[in-house]
């Protein structure tokens, strides 16, 4: 908890230390909040907007299906899902879909997915892979699609992340990225 709260401006972490040490920082927050997470949230870790009368996990379903139908997937594709936590979206999005998706993300969220795909007997359309998003081992225009879903803010170069994506979506593919962002009306007194 020390170390971890070295990355924090409040507890006097730099941030060049934070950019340097990003993949710790994140596995190691991860590695903390992923139980808690799938325990009180469930097994998609993102926010959606709810209609009156939905509920939150209605509308994290909604919110998932139409991401699909904006990206265009369809039978047969090869789909990237970029820090896919312990894969909710990814099982939802498949099911969907009916298509291939690979996700990546750190050891301890991927045995928690795995485990999770196996119980819905999506082992074969869904599989995991370790790696950091910043630099992975696919091939270049290996993928159909590709998105994120509030999982690039930890990236130590926003545009180094974004440009390790698309040189593993094939040309004149969709990436679509739903990501919290800090606007001139942050006030961190708030």
């Amino acid at each position: 908890m020390d170390r971890y709260e070295n990355y924090h401006d409040s507890y006097g972490g730099e941030e060049e230390f934070r950019k340097a040490n990003y993949s710790d920082m994140v596995n190691k927050y991860y590695d903390l909040a992923t139980s808690f997470y799938d325990f009180g949230w469930g097994e998609s870790f993102h926010f959606a907007s709810r209609w009156k009368g939905e509920s939150m996990r209605e509308s994290i379903k909604t919110h998932e299906h139409f991401l699909a139908l904006q990206l265009g997937l369809k039978p047969g594709m090869k789909v990237l899902d970029v820090g896919c936590g312990i894969g909710g979206p990814l099982r939802e999005i498949a099911r969907f879909s009916s298509i291939s998706i690979t996700g990546l993300n750190n050891e301890y969220q991927i045995s928690r997915g795995t485990e999770l795909n196996r119980l819905a007997g999506l082992t074969k359309s869904c599989e995991f892979v370790k790696a950091d998003f910043m630099k992975t081992s696919f091939s270049d225009d290996t993928f159909n699609a590709v998105y994120a879903i509030e999982a690039t803010s930890p990236a130590p170069d926003v545009v180094g992340c974004y440009k390790e994506i698309y040189r593993v979506l094939k040309p004149g593919q969709y990436f679509a990225v739903d990501e919290w962002c800090m606007t001139d009306h942050y006030n961190p007194n708030n």
